[in-house]
């Protein structure tokens, strides 16, 4: 009897592994009669995956009738095959999605509903669906008009090398729009969007070339030559003494001193995150410095372990608004600070609490913009009960975005 068993599971996987190897098959040529136009063999080839479950060959065939290739055009059937993909992740299912219901066309305008598929897609890393959502932002169309949050999602599509999103922070630039007035920060985003040889890019970028002096147009050059993809479009530059050189980043500084139940303690080790859409930050003191490892899991974690393997650290996070909830950091905005503690030597001098202000802490120093590739410098000074610490830091934000955090009003 087990032999029997043994014998159909084995029939039943061979069966399973060879339905998988048709369909990879069929799906391959179904692409592959798109990408040579023949549409009615794609739909051949496509339907049957799409109706079986595929997400991919759902998307595909919703995207023939939206534009009307090898089906009449049909836009609400196409957001039917869109919706389906979509439902099992399919992330330029939920894009499409946003387009059709932010453009209006084939059916009823939504700009609520454009941008919560735009969200959708734009929390999965699409750099189509991050430029809209900083467009719905930049409009208020559909979500509350917010525009250093527009900035903030320009800039994570711009890092992906999006051209439109390169192209709205040069426009950012040139007006001041949610940052600083730069012209020469202007020029070097209108530069990178122009290598893609659109004419309106290429137009901005000679407009912003022609304010330009000679050495600033050098340094605005240097810089998009500089720029790397991951990087949120150029956002630094200075022209030194009629060089034109690109000025480098100040060094990164922090510490925190003080008591954690009575036990001293001092830090001089750093991670920060930041939780874009609240502009809160996390930043860990650590008693040992941090690998890069820890570094990239703390971006887009928020969380500090209390050991490294066996050993007990001394560690102290602070997560915070340093704005209340807008991208201007100001000693004003910090209304409370969650604090997390732990203790090498002592486990239970740690802490978890919530100090405010000013009873608990007060800020005397706090600058910066709370956005991803933004810096934030700051002194606080904080006490309560048996735990006091001054935190010192001059921090460059990551351009990753933490999945927890603290949530501003």
């Amino acid at each position: 009897m087990k032999a029997t068993v043994r014998t159909n599971l084995l029939v039943l996987v061979a069966t399973f592994a060879l339905a998988c190897g048709v369909a990879q098959a069929s799906l391959d040529q179904g692409l592959d009669a798109l990408r040579a136009g023949d549409y009615a063999r794609a739909a051949k080839l496509l339907r049957p995956l799409a109706e079986s479950g595929n997400a991919e060959a759902q998307y595909r065939i919703g995207r023939m009738l939206e534009f009307g290739a090898g089906y009449p055009k049909d836009v609400p059937q196409a957001i039917t095959w869109y919706r389906k993909a979509a439902a099992v992740g399919h992330v330029a299912a939920m894009e499409q999605l946003g387009e059709i219901y932010a453009l209006g066309e084939g059916a009823a305008q939504d700009d609520a509903e454009a941008a919560l598929w735009f969200r959708k897609a734009a929390d999965a890393g699409n750099a189509a669906a991050q430029y809209n959502l900083g467009l719905a932002y930049a409009k208020g169309a559909g979500v509350k008009a917010d525009i250093p949050t527009a900035i903030a999602w320009f800039r994570k599509s711009a890092a992906q090398g999006q051209v439109e999103a390169l192209a709205k922070l040069g426009i950012a630039y040139a007006e001041g729009t949610g940052v600083a007035k730069d012209p020469v920060l202007a020029y070097a985003n209108f530069a990178l969007a122009a290598r893609s040889h659109d004419a309106t890019f290429i137009a901005q970028r000679d407009a912003a070339a022609a304010a330009l002096t000679p050495e600033q147009r050098k340094a605005g050059d240097a810089a998009a030559q500089a720029w790397k993809r991951g990087e949120p479009g150029v956002t630094t530059i200075s022209v030194a003494a009629g060089t034109g050189t690109v000025a480098k980043a100040a060094p990164e500084r922090c510490s925190a001193t003080g008591s954690m139940g009575g036990e001293r303690f001092t830090l001089s080790h750093c991670a920060i995150s930041l939780m874009q859409d609240a502009h809160s930050v996390a930043i860990w003191f650590n008693d040992e410095p941090l690998s890069p490892e820890e570094v990239a899991d703390f971006q887009v974690s928020s969380y500090a372990a209390d050991r490294k393997g066996n050993k007990p650290r001394t560690r102290l996070v602070a997560m915070f608004c340093p704005g209340g909830g807008s991208a201007d950091a100001s000693p004003a905005g910090v209304k409370s600070i969650d604090v997390n503690t732990n203790h090498a030597k002592s486990p239970l001098a740690g802490i978890q609490n919530v100090f405010e202000a000013p009873k608990d802490f007060r800020v005397e120093k706090l600058t910066g913009k709370v956005e991803p590739g933004g810096r934030l410098a700051g002194r606080i000074v904080a006490a309560r009960d048996s735990t006091s610490f001054t935190l010192e830091f001059d921090l460059a934000l990551p351009t990753k975005d933490a999945a927890a955090g603290l949530t501003c009003h």
